[in-house]
């Protein structure tokens, strides 16, 4: 059985950066470089307005939302990547 957890991304995290490198290799796997924001992806994070929620399988991180709020009434989804991970999906299984 995998374990997971998903956690925030806050700034005073000790390991921020090894977190922030597993995302930015996730993003360049995941998007064409033109709507990449591997080069710029900590600058986004600085923002006063956006913040990152990323899951962890296994020790890996397998998936992110990155997220900005407008206003005090809504937020919005800037980017969203997961990977796949075929032995965390459950086998279709014809005993039942």
């Amino acid at each position: 059985m995998a374990t997971g957890a998903i956690a925030e991304l806050q700034r005073n995290c000790p390991n921020w950066s090894s977190i922030v490198d597993a995302i930015v290799k996730l993003e360049r796997k995941t998007f064409p470089k033109h709507e990449s924001l591997a080069k710029s992806f900590d600058e986004e994070l600085k923002k006063n307005n956006s913040g990152l929620l990323y899951v962890v399988l296994d020790g890996e991180v397998a998936g992110y939302v990155m997220y900005s709020w407008p206003s005090s009434l809504c937020a919005s989804i800037t980017k969203l990547a997961g990977r796949y991970c075929p032995k965390h999906v459950r086998q279709n299984s014809q005993e039942r």
